[in-house]
Parts: structure tokens; C-alpha cells; sequence
């Protein structure tokens, strides 16, 4: 992996462990206000909606990210692909085993923040 793609695969596990610790701080600060996800417990969500109900998420809930792709999207721009091992329970629900991931970083007036993420269930044996 290059140094440019290790920036983003840094910046996704940045935003992960966020989520994952429920630091509303760093979330707003990775995120872009004005973000959208399909996420796979929440649906479709704006990342503001993401930040506001992060508190559902359980506090002992985490994750493994690998096989971590990043694809050039332009000099402003990228996008990475993984696969998602999560354990824990938001809402009360458990969290999906395992997700494939899709996230895109663009570079703004307040330097990488994620607009979009996708998730999508892998599907049980």
C-alpha cells in the first residue's frame, strides 16, 4: 500500500474507532455534516443522525477492519473498500457479524472528512 492509500485506510480506522468509542468529537470532526451512509443496523442515515444516536451502540461493541483497498478518486477524493468483523449490539439488536464496507473521503475547507458509507451483510452460512 502506498503512503497516499495508507492515509485513508488511516483516516477509516480513525473514524471506526470513533464510532466504536462513541466520541462524538472525533465523529463530527471525520464526518461531513452533510454525510450519508447506508448503514446495515441503521438503514439509511445522515451522519449527523449517526452522530446524535452513536449512544445506542454498546460500550463494550467492537470491530476488526482488513483486506483495506483505496482507489484514487482524483486529487480531492478517494475511496476505499473492506471487510468489517463487528461485535456488540446497538439498540439492543446484535450488530452484523460481518460487513463489506465502502467509504468516500473528500478534501474540504476542513481537510478529509467521510461523505458516504455503505454497508452491505455478508450473507450467513
Amino acid at each position: 500500500m502506498s503512503a497516499e492509500q495508507s492515509r485513508f485506510a488511516d483516516l477509516e480506522q480513525r473514524i471506526l474507532t470513533a464510532i466504536f468509542q462513541r466520541d462524538k468529537s472525533a465523529m463530527a470532526e471525520l464526518m461531513h455534516p452533510d454525510g450519508y451512509g447506508f448503514d446495515a443496523t441503521m438503514g439509511l442515515v445522515s451522519q449527523r443522525a449517526l452522530i446524535a444516536g452513536i449512544d445506542a451502540l454498546t460500550p463494550d461493541a467492537r470491530y476488526i477492519a482488513d483486506e483495506i483497498r483505496v482507489v484514487d478518486a482524483g486529487p480531492r477524493a478517494a475511496a476505499l473498500t473492506y471487510r468489517l468483523r463487528q461485535w456488540g449490539e446497538f439498540g439492543g439488536a446484535p450488530l452484523p457479524a460481518v460487513v463489506f464496507c465502502s467509504s468516500v473521503w473528500r478534501h474540504g475547507p476542513v481537510g478529509w472528512q467521510a461523505v458516504f458509507h455503505h454497508e452491505t451483510p455478508a450473507r450467513t452460512a
